[in-house]
């Protein structure tokens, strides 16, 4: 979780076989341009388009976050042109696991995401203070008693306030 013009971010990334498959595209041409390197005894310029490749995939992979504006939640991705804007009074139930978080709208969409743990829990009590959030929250852990989940059992305090 971010704080950037007073506004929070909460960091996410997609499901596990998606989040393989970008990391292991994204960081090919680092790969790559160091074999290059080590093949010659110059520096050729394909290391310099690759390294740019590397850089501008890896700074997509991150663009990745929600935020809470209001009466709408924002959930930014990859498509860096159009995010997509959701009322948080259209979320009718929340899924979350130890490393997973699904959001399920009214009209029976679901969208998955992987966070970290605090990012998570600070996301989910900004959400639940929010007055228009009329959905509720399940936790889907087998092991409530030995993780991190005891601490939704106490009261709940956003993370600015």
């Amino acid at each position: 979780m971010i704080t950037l013009f007073g506004k929070n971010r909460y960091h996410w990334q997609p499901e596990l076989s998606w989040f393989i498959s970008y990391w292991s595209i994204a960081i090919t041409p680092i790969f790559l341009s160091l074999a290059l390197v080590y093949e010659h005894t110059r520096i050729p310029r394909n290391i310099f388009i690759l390294f740019t490749l590397f850089v501008v995939l890896v700074g997509l992979g991150f663009h990745r976050y929600f935020v809470i504006e209001g009466a709408y939640l924002r959930i930014v991705s990859l498509n860096l042109f159009r995010p997509y804007r959701v009322a948080i009074a259209d979320i009718e139930k929340i899924q979350v696991t130890k490393s997973t978080l699904t959001l399920i709208f009214k009209n029976q969409k679901k969208r998955c995401f992987s966070m970290r743990k605090w990012p998570k829990k600070y996301f989910l009590d900004d959400l639940a203070l929010q007055e228009d959030f009329q959905g509720e929250v399940e936790l889907l852990d087998n092991f409530i008693s030995l993780d991190y989940f005891e601490l939704y059992k106490n009261d709940k305090k956003a993370l600015n306030q």
